[in-house]
């Protein structure tokens, strides 16, 4: 919202003691308030967005923008900003007639004016009653009855989006499931137009960007994430009842513009759609349970976990989920077809298929060149054209099943906060370990409800006990972990990679072991062993840079091969790996690898891993057992 919206500060302090200051009932009012310590009330302050101080105990908001306070401390005296509020309420009706721009105090703050009319059983009949008629235009375009928590999966290649994102659609009560996608959605996001996906994710975890509420229609996101991302969308409806709703859209008016700090890991897009919710319904403390990081798959559980907060689910599978579905009903004789007609084959030659079957293989040719063209791997738009005629020709087909729901939510998988305990024999001395990763997912966890062969991992932090020297020792401390095990086949040709940073324990020089900072990375293609795609190998290249006083020259670089074997499950995970690196400082260095991974239940589970190393001339035997659990916030 622009600043001709309000009634600037100066203007309204400049009017108050002239107008309000002498109106007996807003005296009374204002008394009633403090007496009744009203701004302390958790319902006032969700409207100003304060939550709990990270360093000191007190509250204040999340914002400081000026548009959003009547009172220059309002952000942080909620009892201020109350007093100013109320006062700015009395305000004559002429004093902003004359400005076509700016908006009565009521009209600019319907949220607030709702709820303190019914708090402090304020006579409306005794105060000015502005027509607020833009308020109202743009709530009858909307016209809301119904809202759904939207849930995108992650997309691995937008930093921005690795986590996921939600989003609140607003629907009106008689919206049909077939005109769903008219409806508006509430989105937060940061407000840049930068395009390199590196400064983004550095500016993002350091509050570089500003973040702002927007409202814009359903078919555009979905457009974004389901054709252009790929990425399944998964639709939460939650049991508001319309005063409810209608409380929370007089709060998205007033937030119309109003800037706020925007956290990557923290006061995100997931962080303040729980704020709306505790508008709409003052007794949710929703906020409360985060305080050094949220992601939107934890946002979005604590958010359904209130009783009768989930009246229902829709799932709405990506484009790229929709092929494969596709292809799966063709024989491979027609995928065969599908992969020729894709790439240019004639039109008039081919095996002799019945009506139906050629609709499918028609369908899924074009489809197929579709999401080549959007991921930018073909321009062959007239090829595109071509399979579309051939189509239409043969008339409609018949209705098909969609894709199944996955048997598990994103809302129903494991904790993304992960704890340890466990022992480890390093060479010929032994230890106790603890873990901790605060987020999020690792491809030895449990699969169910995250996206497949997908890693990412935050602040993954490894202690270690040496029980032979009797010390205490930072074994890692990786800043960040990304993984994209992509399968390529004949019809989907993406590309696997990875990166981490971070610091941990590797071998130097003299004998033994040195902390050491570094970055890695790498890529390399990914293909599928068995038709139920459990078992993956991977091959490619990798490269990374470590620093330590330790070392000869201080600095070591080196590239060379990876290959990998991972095997997934609900019960039991493997993954077994061997590398080598030629090194500017010395003779290649190899390490192999086996890790596995059993479900003990839900929220546990037993992980085994063995390495066998060599480097500066060392070679060095580890065995690791671990107990991990899952846990939310």
């Amino acid at each position: 919202m622009r600043l001709r919206y309000f009634l600037p500060a100066c203007c309204l302090l400049a009017w108050t003691p002239l107008h309000a200051g002498d109106d007996p009932y807003l005296q009374q009012l204002l008394n009633q308030a403090r007496t009744e310590s009203v701004a302390d009330e958790r319902a006032w302050q969700n409207l100003l967005h304060y939550t709990d101080h990270r360093w000191l105990p007190r509250r204040q908001s999340n914002t400081r923008d000026p548009r959003f306070f009547l009172h220059e401390d309002g952000w942080r005296h909620p009892e201020l900003e109350l007093r100013a509020t109320l006062t700015a309420f009395f305000q004559p009706e002429d004093d902003v007639a004359d400005d076509p721009d700016a908006q009565h105090p009521q009209c600019a703050f319907p949220a607030r004016f709702h709820w303190l009319k019914q708090r402090l059983d304020i006579d409306h009949g005794r105060l000015p009653a502005p027509p607020c008629e833009r308020y109202q235009e743009w709530y009858q375009a909307i016209d809301p009855g119904v809202i759904t928590l939207i849930f995108a999966d992650s997309h691995m290649n937008n930093p921005a989006s690795m986590f996921g994102h939600t989003l609140l659609r607003v629907d009106p009560e008689t919206q049909r499931e077939g005109s769903r996608l008219l409806s508006y959605v509430i989105n937060h996001a940061a407000a840049t137009t930068e395009t390199s996906g590196m400064v983004f994710a550095v500016r993002g975890l350091t509050g570089g960007y500003p973040g702002m509420f927007s409202i814009m229609p359903y078919y555009e996101k979905v457009n974004e994430y389901s054709h252009l991302e790929n990425r399944d969308l998964w639709e939460y409806e939650l049991g508001l009842d319309q005063q409810e709703v209608d409380q929370m859209m007089r709060h998205i008016w007033e937030l119309r513009g109003v800037a706020f700090p925007y956290y990557f890991l923290y006061q995100n897009c997931s962080f303040r759609l729980l704020h709306l919710l505790e508008v709409a319904r003052p007794s949710l403390a929703l906020t409360d349970r985060f305080s050094w990081w949220a992601t939107p798959t934890d946002t979005m559980r604590v958010a359904l976990e209130p009783d009768a907060m989930l009246s229902d689910i829709v799932y709405r599978p990506a484009s790229r989920t929709l092929l494969e579905h596709r292809l799966l009903l063709l024989t491979e004789e027609e995928r065969a077809e599908v992969l020729r007609l894709a790439q240019g084959g004639d039109l008039d030659t081919g095996p002799d298929l019945q009506p139906e079957r050629l609709r499918l293989v028609l369908e899924s040719a074009h489809d197929l060149q579709h999401y080549r063209l959007e991921a930018g791997d073909s321009d062959q738009r007239e090829r595109l054209r071509e399979l579309l005629i051939a189509r239409s020709r043969l008339g409609p087909s018949e209705e098909r099943e969609p894709p199944a729901m996955p048997e598990t939510r994103p809302d129903q998988g494991h904790g993304t906060h992960r704890a340890g305990i466990g022992g480890s024999r390093r060479g010929d001395t032994n230890g106790l370990a603890l873990h901790w990763r605060p987020a999020y997912h690792d491809l030895l966890d449990p699969p169910a409800g995250y996206r497949e062969w997908a890693h990412i991992s935050f602040l993954d932090t490894r202690l270690r006990y040496d029980l032979e020297k009797d010390r205490l020792e930072l074994e890692r401390l990786r800043l960040v972990d990304i993984e994209s095990m992509a399968p390529r086949n004949a019809f989907f040709r993406s590309w696997s990679w990875h990166i981490g940073t971070g610091l941990e324990q590797r071998l130097r020089p003299q004998e033994g072991y040195a902390l050491m900072a570094g970055v890695d990375g790498g890529g390399g293609g990914s293909w599928t062993l068995d038709r139920e795609d459990r078992w993956l190998a991977y091959a490619g290249l990798q490269a990374g840079a470590w620093y330590s006083a330790r070392l000869r020259d201080n600095v070591r670089a080196g590239a060379g091969p990876r290959l990998e074997l991972l095997r997934t499950g609900e019960r039991w995970r493997a993954r077994a790996r061997a590398e080598a690196l030629a090194y500017t400082d010395h003779d290649p260095a190899w390490r192999l690898t086996l890790e596995q991974d059993v479900s003990l239940g839900r929220h546990l589970g037993l992980r085994l891993g063995a390495a066998r190393e060599a480097d500066f001339d060392q070679h060095f035997n580890r065995v690791d057992l671990t107990l991990h659990w899952y846990m939310n916030p």
